[in-house]
């Protein structure tokens, strides 16, 4: 196999087989506080593929941060061929100030390819694009629901990218949902350069959830072992579990304002006309009111929060042409996504 060629990174230059730690200069608050976005870098003795890993660019997502840290602990990493570059906190502001967001809440996610004189957020996308996106050739992103939203392991990819899609089928989710390229998004950027970009997106902003870190290491792990980046495994020892693709996901919102209670759980699937929660009057001076489900799916992602104004996300839908094939695959995936790799 062919040899690395050394990498030339930030103003560094990374020798193949080796590995390093960076910190790229944000742009400064009005307290001239200095702040660096973290990089990791594994350069592998020999050619391959360059996979970049980012994590964390709402600030409150940690999941993903935690399979970034666990990746790079990784014994097997010091077989890499090609290279693995990793971004365990993109929104450095953000993970300070506990939020999704930048300085004035402005969301990082929409700022792409971003601007060198641009706005705050778009100094900051130009730089990412420009010092780190430039040099990969597949993307992976960890996202996690939003506060106080539990999401169900599931992976997010424009299903026009036949190469995406097989690297999303790889990854073993148990849910892959179609994505649309929406002006402003980084995936969008990926899209117009030809790069596989997936979106990996599990439990609930500022919590951990250890089903959803090791779900998401493994689908990692899987991926690279499918672009031979790291030695494969026999695959009785390593079955991979089956996923079901959906091209349409539905938001159920709250009908009123009140108390929810519900006895669902993510995974779950329900039926046309089936009762999803019970919105009651905490004062109780008004009826209480049911909110059913409007077609047949499966739970993906749901409202932890008992409180909810009217107008709120109470649950999300994926469905499926067969939803009775879709209740058995979940309960199978359940099953071997518990296996150790």
């Amino acid at each position: 196999m062919q040899k690395n060629q050394p990498l030339q990174f930030c103003n560094e230059t990374i020798h193949p087989g080796e590995s390093l730690s960076l910190a790229l200069p944000m742009p400064e608050l009005f307290s001239c506080a200095p702040l660096y976005m973290p990089i990791k870098v594994v350069h592998g003795k020999k050619a391959g593929p360059c996979l970049l890993v980012i994590a964390a660019m709402h600030g409150d997502e940690l999941n993903g941060t935690e399979i970034v840290n666990r990746l790079m602990e990784l014994n097997t990493l010091k077989k890499l061929r090609g290279t693995l570059i990793t971004v365990p906190v993109f929104n450095v502001y953000g993970l300070l100030n506990r939020s999704r967001h930048l300085p004035g809440g402005v969301d990082l996610y929409s700022a792409f390819p971003g601007n060198k004189n641009g706005t705050h957020a778009a100094r900051i996308a130009h730089l990412f694009t420009t010092e780190i996106f430039s040099k990969a050739d597949i993307c992976l992103d960890l996202q996690t629901g939003e506060l106080n939203h539990t999401n169900l392991p599931q992976v997010f990819v424009n299903f026009d990218d036949k190469r995406a899609k097989q690297l999303a089928d790889v990854f073993s989710a148990p849910v892959i949902s179609n994505i649309a390229c929406e002006k402003g998004m980084l995936r969008t950027l990926a899209h117009k350069q030809q790069k596989p970009y997936i979106t990996y997106e599990a439990g609930e902003a500022m919590r951990f959830d250890e089903h959803a870190i090791k779900v998401g290491l493994k689908g990692i792990m899987h991926i690279m072992r499918k672009l031979d980046m790291i030695p494969s495994k026999s695959p009785t020892k390593d079955p991979l579990a089956k996923s079901f693709f959906t091209d349409k996901n539905i938001w159920i919102r709250a009908s009123t304002s009140g108390v929810s209670h519900s006895k669902l759980k993510l995974g779950q699937c329900v039926k046309k006309g089936e009762t999803l929660c019970v919105i009651k009057d905490p004062f109780g001076a008004t009826a209480s009111e049911t909110v059913t489900s409007p077609q047949e799916g499966v739970i993906v992602s749901m409202n932890n929060l008992p409180l909810v104004h009217e107008g709120e996300s109470l649950f999300q839908l994926a469905t499926f042409p067969k939803i009775g094939h879709a209740a058995s695959h979940l309960e199978d995936w359940e099953q071997r996504s518990n296996e150790s790799f």
